[in-house]
């Protein structure tokens, strides 16, 4: 536009189109991942040092799968729903685990190689698909603490944290703190106000949906259910751990009494459904008022439920991912994705596991069968001397007849080869 025949005003510049519009009109895809949790096969079996070479190997067939959609196919982003890595170092107590024989420090040492690998393996996911790292009990532990939620942040950035996705309004918490927030009440508190702001926010700037991401089930079967409610039992896998081994299916979800708050403002401000993992099977539950709880299966170990048949709606238990297509406003569908020839290399693994852990048991390497094995002895007699040894260089068993320490095994790694997965 010209004006006296010598000034110009220069066009007006078109509207700046964000991820806060609609853009997509055919919508869009996102994938939900849970519990890759780099470590989880070794927890229970007699292993001779610690490896998660299986847990990598499924990570990468899942990286390689996403890669490989097309066209619409393609998600805007994958969001991991906590459990990266298997041994946060509050986990001391895990069943028939070497972890109870290590010091903190130790099984630290450990979770910094878990969180290595699982970077090197995720960062072949390519850079046109955005990765969403949410923290689970296993990578902040079952009472986070400052400390430990600064030790994940440190690695994987923020802990909670929501984004706009073609108009879609995705709100991304650490609701291990809903679990048990005694170990950091005022970040429960601070996460809590901050959660509801973007509720808020979401509903005031018209968003056509609004997803929650967590890793623990906020509920199984219904929202208002007693934490007492469900007396069913989630089995490992046979071979995994003492016999018989098996959580009760209400640790897995978030207690009434914080459930209760979350619950009320989602149905204030018509949360679109839930995503979560921690379970390490399916579950498609639904709110009193509609709002969908979906929990996805595993990229690890699966569990099963005594009562699994009323619990996934259909879908299979197994070793996938969940493939979610967003609609017009407020519809979605999902659908549960098994990883191609992954349940034959995950029944595999468990069979090369249960060998290992007979040969270790068989040979005397591992637990002698009174609750005492010979590391515990050992470590009896002093864990300063052994740790100061240990890193000396120095032989502390005498005639004990132990297997090498998961700390020698791990410092050897780390110092040698430590631009390679861990022991794969």
């Amino acid at each position: 536009m010209t004006m006296c025949g010598e000034c110009t005003i220069p066009p007006a510049k078109p509207p700046r189109v964000t991820e806060k519009q609609r853009t997509r009109k055919h919508g869009h895809r996102f994938i939900i991942a849970a519990d890759t949790q780099f470590g989880i096969l070794m927890d229970g079996f007699a292993m001779d040092f610690p490896t998660w070479s299986q847990e990598i190997e499924i990570s990468r067939k899942c990286v390689a799968q996403i890669n490989a959609m097309k066209g619409r196919d393609r998600p805007l982003f994958v969001c991991v729903c906590g459990d990266l890595v298997d041994t946060e170092a509050s986990f001391s107590g895990a069943i028939a685990s070497w972890k109870k024989v290590m010091s903190g420090w130790e099984r630290n040492l450990v979770f910094q190689q878990q969180v290595k690998d699982f970077k090197r393996v995720w960062a072949q996911l390519h850079e046109d698909i955005a990765l969403v790292c949410l923290c689970g009990n296993h990578d902040v532990g079952n009472r986070p603490t400052r400390a430990s939620i600064d030790h994940w942040t440190s690695s994987f950035g923020d802990e909670y944290l929501a984004f706009w996705a073609n108009a879609s309004y995705n709100i991304c918490l650490n609701n291990c703190l809903f679990s048990n927030p005694t170990g950091a009440p005022d970040m429960f508190d601070e996460q809590l106000r901050w959660m509801e702001d973007q509720l808020s926010y979401a509903r005031k700037n018209n968003a056509t949906h609004i997803f929650v991401y967590g890793h623990f089930p906020w509920f199984l079967k219904h929202e208002e259910e007693a934490d007492d409610f469900l007396t069913s039992y989630s089995a490992a896998p046979a071979g995994w751990g003492p016999p018989g081994s098996s959580f009760a299916d209400s640790y897995f979800t978030v207690p009434y009494e914080t459930r209760k708050i979350a619950m009320d403002l989602f149905r204030k401000y018509d949360v679109t459904a839930c995503f979560s993992g921690h379970f390490h099977q399916n579950v498609v539950a639904k709110s009193s008022w509609g709002m969908p709880m979906i929990v996805t299966g595993p990229l690890s170990m699966n569990f099963d439920s005594d009562i699994a048949h009323e619990l996934a709606n259909g879908e299979t238990n197994g070793i996938g991912m969940r493939v979610v297509d967003v609609g017009e406003r407020g519809k979605f569908e999902h659908r549960w994705m098994l990883l191609d020839d992954a349940n034959e290399l995950y029944e595999s693994g468990i069979k090369r596991c249960v060998r290992q852990s007979m040969v270790n048991i068989l040979s005397g390497i591992d637990e002698k069968g009174d609750g005492d094995d010979d590391y515990d002895d050992l470590q009896r007699q002093g864990d300063v001397a052994s740790d100061e040894k240990i890193l000396n260089g120095e032989e502390d068993h005498d005639d004990v007849e132990v297997w090498p320490t998961p700390l020698e095994v791990a410092a050897l790694q780390v110092e040698i080869n430590e631009d390679q997965p861990f022991r794969v």
